[in-house]
């Protein structure tokens, strides 16, 4: 269970190890890395723990610093750019570049995804003759153009240093408003371009999916899955949020769920409990309410249930209540949730 919700208070975070690979990246572009990530307020030093976690706005403030120290506005596009072709990230990362074809790398990358940020949506949709991929690490925050370009562009270049070859873009969207110059981005993806979209996302013929990665090896594949596996489940463990929201959700369908039965199950008081969330910045009901969200919306994406029904489950007697929740999760209806989720918008 991935929480990303756009509204969540709980401040998302991405792995160091990423974050280490960006700071390389930096120093090999010429930049003053360690004035960067001070001014990011980042601890470098904790980069040799994988499994700690970088608050998301430092992530955002270290790019916009990068990208005002090098004085190029598309410092992002241009760093992609010059990434060499070996990439690995970590666990998840050498379990893509080990996959049998495109298709199977792209549903490693979406199923450990969590290994690399706790806000990372991909998504992969197909059509007849088309692939639909959409990528984002914002977490349902403002776009920042630099963040964005570079893991678009940096993406594009995993695919293509992967499947050995230029794979052709028929479109790709950006979630950011359209710059004063577009020519960087014609002269990296030479397609057509869309700014001020929902999401970030490309376009391909679907073919592309089930071309063979150069370095595909099944037997390498599964001991890179079973490390990546022991990984998410070490970050799902790590902390009291996270078995706070794992139980919370375990819970669900319920009409409530309540502090003292989570805090029994953990062997702790609800104060302790209460206590250990505030250090981590939330709150059991805001952790309770987005469990619901997110159960519910997993409901109406992949089951048949009637809304009512769904909402009866979840301790709504009243219709009205249920939609008014959900409205404020989504902005939408539960209804036009369900019909844009199935027209695949």
């Amino acid at each position: 269970m991935v929480w990303s919700s756009k509204e969540s208070e709980i401040t998302p975070r991405s792995t160091a190890t990423v974050t280490r690979f960006l700071y390389r990246l930096y120093e090999g572009s010429g930049l003053d890395t360690d004035l960067i990530f001070k001014r990011s307020e980042i601890d470098i030093q904790q980069f040799d723990d994988p499994l700690y976690r970088i608050p998301h706005d430092k992530l955002m403030r270290m790019w916009e610093i990068a990208a005002e120290l090098s004085g190029d506005p598309n410092f992002s596009l241009h760093l992609a750019r010059d990434v060499p072709n070996v990439l690995p990230l970590n666990t998840a990362g050498y379990l893509a570049m080990s996959s049998r074809n495109l298709r199977e790398m792209l549903e490693s990358l979406k199923r450990y995804m969590k290994i690399l940020s706790d806000v990372g949506h991909l998504r992969i949709k197909e059509s007849d003759n088309l692939a639909n991929v959409t990528i984002d690490f914002s977490g349902g925050k403002n776009s920042n153009r630099q963040h964005s370009d570079f893991w678009q562009a940096f993406f594009y270049r995993m695919i293509n240093a992967n499947i050995g070859g230029e794979m052709p873009l028929i479109e790709v969207g950006f979630r950011h408003d359209k710059p004063q110059d577009t020519s960087a981005y014609t002269e990296y993806f030479h397609c057509e371009l869309k700014f001020g979209q929902p999401e970030n996302y490309f376009l391909f013929p679907r073919v592309y999916l089930d071309y063979q990665l150069i370095s595909a090896d099944p037997s390498i594949h599964k001991i890179h899955e079973q490390q990546a596996t022991k990984q998410l489940h070490e970050l799902t463990e790590k902390g009291i949020l996270n078995k706070v929201k794992r139980l919370i959700f375990e819970s669900l369908p319920a009409e409530n769920v309540e502090l003292k039965d989570i805090s029994e199950s953990l062997n702790l008081t609800p104060r302790t409990v209460q206590r250990h969330l505030a250090d981590e910045g939330t709150t059991f009901k805001k952790l309770a309410d987005e469990a619901r969200k997110e159960y519910t919306i997993s409901e109406i994406e992949n089951t048949d249930l009637a809304i009512a029904e769904i909402a009866y489950q979840l301790g709504y007697r009243d219709l009205s209540s249920f939609y008014r929740a959900f409205k404020r999760w989504t902005g939408k209806t539960p209804i036009n949730y369900r019909e844009e989720f199935l027209k695949g918008d």
